[in-house]
């Protein structure tokens, strides 16, 4: 099975946001919250170098075996040669960067930002590339390179683009999982990708859906904890085996866990690591796997992380594993997925019977202003938020400033970066208003056809007076509600003229 080594020098001081391995070595590179990129040689263990920037760094990459970029809060791209150590800019975003690539097939960098872009630089020229900005509906929680193609994954859905043209449509649009996806790895090899989300589930699709009989399924890591509920874990990285067709998940609780993508086996659950599974990757040729651990030292919650090293992580004993259940027929829904079911006793279920969740992790330093974020056990919109750095090797602090949805009071917190919060789900609704009773209890009037007669008049001014006297003068009116933890609430007003 291999044994477990860990990095030289023991934790280290900031939480880990990335680790690589080289394209044909075993060097390693990671990068952290504290502004630092470490290079490894992971044959010896050894730190080989330590770099340091202004900024946190959010994402690394290579662009080839003496070359590293990373990917900084204050929006640059940083390119660091690991020889010399000298770094300088490639690039600069006008707002945080959360993930970057690098093809090698089309020597793109490829980078996401807080909002809302994906923007597309020449490493040989320095300059962003022609036409290379696209604006999606949402930030980017992943990239992933696969060939001529990059994918994002921004919320439920993961988009396909073909790096050549980038002018065109999206090649393909997948929705493959019903909360916000927190990691995505794909594969040229499998020519399809293997997504985890932030309640634990986890989806693997292929682009061609001949590709071994097979369109695709959905599964969960965890799906119930030891009081027989539903666990919703995050799965914060997923790694595809270089060579084979098997694939590796780290989660929020300290687990990575080996699955067979073929035969839908379940092949080995590493021992479990100190802190959370921030970042895995394999190396080259797949003989070698890392993990970055990040953990909260003492009540001043000091981050650090640790680097561990796996040995054969690709090739454990099979004969140990225990096939997964019988799957169903394809579902005409979504992209064809097929789900694998709770009937074995290896911590499997429908993603059908794992339930809905008022609220989701989501990654402190990623959450912006006007987003929305629990505090207190409130939902709130973000108003204000600032990032705070303490000393050389201190760990960066989100300030937040929340206004409640429901009852407009001000609320703050202070969250590290790398931790993540609660924020919660907010639906709005539009319905039409039909009568509003002289208790203030409003009947609103369905998609279906029913009425909904449980929610009142709201109380803010001048929304009440405006529903009041739009309804007394005989207008049609829809109001829209919204919905969070449980609470719904009238929060907006549209007159689409008077009644016929």
């Amino acid at each position: 099975m291999g044994r477990r080594r860990e990095a030289s020098g023991g934790p280290v001081a900031g939480a880990a946001s990335r680790l690589r391995f080289a394209p044909s070595s075993d060097n390693l590179i990671v990068s952290s919250w504290d502004s630092g990129l470490r290079l490894y040689d992971a044959d010896t263990s050894e730190l080989r170098l330590e770099a340091t920037a202004e900024e946190a760094l959010l994402d690394c990459c290579f662009q080839d075996e003496a070359v590293a970029l990373t990917a900084g809060s204050d929006g640059s791209i940083r390119r660091y040669d690991l020889h010399s150590g000298a770094q300088g800019i490639v690039g600069m975003h006008d707002e945080v960067i959360s993930c970057i690539e690098f093809s090698q097939t089309t020597g793109q960098v490829v980078a996401a930002t807080l909002d809302k872009k994906l923007m597309f630089w020449c490493t040989q020229t320095r300059n962003a590339c022609p036409d290379s900005v696209i604006t999606l509906d949402s930030d980017v929680a992943s990239l992933s390179v696969c060939g001529m193609y990059i994918l994002a994954a921004v919320e439920r859905e993961i988009y396909m683009y073909d790096m050549r043209n980038l002018t065109g449509s999206v090649k393909a649009k997948y929705t493959p999982v019903e909360y916000h996806i927190r990691s995505l790895h794909s594969s040229p090899e499998w020519n399809g990708y293997a997504a985890g989300s932030v309640d634990g589930a986890v989806a693997v699709n292929y682009f061609d859906q001949g590709t071994d009989g097979d369109m695709g399924y959905v599964f969960r890591c965890h799906p119930k904890s030891r009081d027989g509920r539903s666990s919703l874990v995050p799965i914060n990285s997923t790694t595809i085996h270089p060579c084979e067709k098997t694939f590796v998940t780290g989660d929020n609780e300290g687990w990575a866990i080996a699955w067979d993508a073929q035969s839908k086996k379940k092949l080995r659950e590493f021992p479990i690591y100190p802190g959370s599974v921030a970042s895995i990757a394999y190396n080259h040729n797949g003989q070698l796997f890392a993990v970055a651990s990040n953990c909260t030292k003492g009540d001043k919650m000091v981050e650090e992380h640790q680097i561990f090293f796996e040995m054969s992580a690709g090739s454990p004993r099979r004969s140990a594993s225990q096939p997964l259940a019988n799957l169903p027929p394809p579902s005409s829904v979504g992209f064809g997925r097929r789900e694998m079911s709770d009937s074995e006793d290896h911590h499997f279920e429908s993603k059908a019977d794992a339930g809905a969740s008022k609220t989701f992790p989501q990654q402190a330093g990623t959450i912006r202003k006007n987003g929305f974020i629990v505090i207190k056990n409130r939902p709130c919109k973000v108003v204000e938020v600032s990032t705070s750095k303490t000393g050389k090797h201190g760990h960066a602090k989100c300030h937040f400033v929340g206004i409640d949805i429901f009852n407009g009071k001000k609320l703050e917190d202070i969250v590290p970066s790398s931790h993540n919060c609660d924020a919660p789900h907010v639906n709005r609704t539009d319905y039409q208003l039909i009568d509003i009773s002289e208790d203030g209890f409003v009947s609103l009037l369905t998609e279906s056809g029913g009425t909904k007669d449980d929610l009142k008049l709201p109380s803010e001014e001048p929304l009440l007076t405006q529903i009041k006297e739009g309804f007394a003068e005989g207008k049609d009116l829809i109001v829209t509600v919204m919905s969070a933890m449980g609470e719904e609430q009238i929060c907006a007003l549209k007159d689409i003229g008077p009644k016929n």
